[in-house]
């Protein structure tokens, strides 16, 4: 199981926000801008299958694949063995702090990069320093928990999905973590 440490997270909050968009359920085909900011900096955008073909493959990897799910896009899961574990109940208390309501389990990547990403614009905008330092905190807090699993993973992602979509974006995501 994965260790949560203190991580300096060196991702924009654009790319995060684009990152979050990425790894949510794709109700649409992903916006260009998003792939560009993410594959520019990783290597070629890859192909993009068709919509029906995008969430097959979200749902085979991260939600339904009999006996089980392969890539599960859970922190507790890696860290705990267990989903809902006491490490999402901690981001959970944490993101009612901020007033920050997900849709999603508090742990799923998705909502973690999001989470991740208005913490990095508020500690872009704090001017006091007691609150900055208070941010910056809890920015190290939710780096680390994400650095702390990730790379599990987004290996799982690469081996299941080598060739498809959420391989290559598995693959682009490594040097973020």
């Amino acid at each position: 199981m994965g260790q949560i440490s203190e991580v300096q997270f060196s991702a924009e909050p654009e790319t995060l926000m684009a990152l979050s968009r990425l790894f949510t359920y794709p109700e649409q085909l992903p916006d260009g801008r998003d792939l560009a900011r993410i594959f520019t900096q990783a290597g070629p955008i890859p192909a993009c299958p068709s919509l029906t073909g995008l969430q097959n493959s979200y749902v085979s990897l991260f939600i339904n694949h009999l006996p089980e799910v392969p890539c599960i896009p859970c922190g507790s899961w890696y860290l705990e063995g267990t989903l809902m574990g006491p490490s999402t109940l901690k981001l959970s208390a944490l993101y009612r702090e901020y007033g920050f309501e997900p849709l999603e389990i508090p742990d799923h990547i998705a909502v973690e990069l999001e989470f991740l990403a208005i913490l990095s614009t508020l500690v872009c905008r704090a001017s006091d320093p007691e609150n900055r330092t208070r941010l910056t905190a809890d920015l190290k807090f939710v780096s680390g928990h994400l650095a702390a699993w990730t790379p599990e993973f987004f290996d799982r992602v690469v081996s299941w999905d080598e060739k498809g979509f959420y391989g290559a974006l598995a693959r682009a995501c490594q040097p973020f973590f």
